[in-house]
């Protein structure tokens, strides 16, 4: 029996119920409201029942999505602070750097298939934390990248340039050899 019909047959024993005098309390018959009680709990549809194991499913998958994206987010940071520290060289860095995306990627990728729309708002804030990080990174090879150049101009303008500076006192050894004739 469907459970429609089930529930308008309960709802029809309460219309033949009779009220108690000054109360809003009403006498029906208890067999006949368990007899349909039970029926309707037999008649409760699988589909019912298999939604609500898939809804306790699907909870389940994305408590573990989001903790294994807090997990990828975590090491990503780690990963990216120890390449800072490290002030690896650009070549390295890229590499490094393509590494962390594909490996980013692939992590993504298995949290996608968990739950996809749970999944893509992680990879979005994954990346965007990782291409920032990386970003810094370029910039502060940049950095050191251009020091390094005005060490070498600094040193090919001061071979350039005879004159001996007065900051810098001459070696010993130069002080007790034979003095240079142009």
């Amino acid at each position: 029996m469907e459970i429609l019909q089930l529930v308008d047959q309960l709802e029809q024993v309460l219309n033949r119920g009779y009220r108690l005098p000054l109360s809003s309390s009403l006498v029906v018959s208890e067999e006949q409201c368990m007899r349909l009680i039970d029926q309707m709990r037999i008649s409760v549809p699988s589909a019912i029942k298999e939604s609500q194991r898939m809804i306790a499913e699907r909870d389940r998958i994305l408590d573990d999505a989001r903790r294994e994206a807090k997990s990828i987010l975590e090491q990503a940071r780690q990963h990216a602070l120890e390449m800072i520290a490290q002030s690896a060289v650009t070549q390295s860095a890229r590499q490094e750097a393509e590494r962390i995306v594909v490996r980013s990627r692939e992590d993504a990728e298995r949290v996608v298939l968990r739950s996809r729309d749970e999944a893509n708002a992680l990879i979005r804030d994954a990346e965007d934390y990782t291409l920032n990080v990386l970003q810094q990174l370029v910039g502060q090879l940049g950095g050191s990248l251009q020091q390094a150049k005005n060490g070498i101009q600094a040193i090919e303008e001061s071979r350039l340039d005879p004159a001996p500076q007065e900051s810098v006192p001459p070696p010993a050894e130069a002080a007790t050899s034979k003095p240079k004739r142009n």
